[in-house]
């Protein structure tokens, strides 16, 4: 179910407000935050969903260990 965008602001401005401990006369505020939250998160979506493509699956070969013969 989708909530609307009134609705998800109004929970979040609430969400806000209560996290401040019911502060007087910042319900603007919070409002306005929660409104710039939302615009944020619409503006991260993406434009479309993300394919993953199956990864080809090679039959390799074990790893060589490595000579530890010292330079001189």
């Amino acid at each position: 179910m989708q909530v609307s965008q009134e609705d998800w602001i109004s929970k979040r401005a609430y969400t806000l407000w209560e996290s401040e401990g019911h502060p007087h006369g910042r319900d603007a505020y919070h409002w306005d935050q929660a409104k710039h939250e939302y615009k944020l998160l619409e503006n991260s979506k993406a434009t479309k969903p993300a394919v993953r493509k199956k990864a080809e699956v090679k039959d390799a070969e074990p790893a060589k260990p490595k000579s530890r013969t010292a330079k001189k």
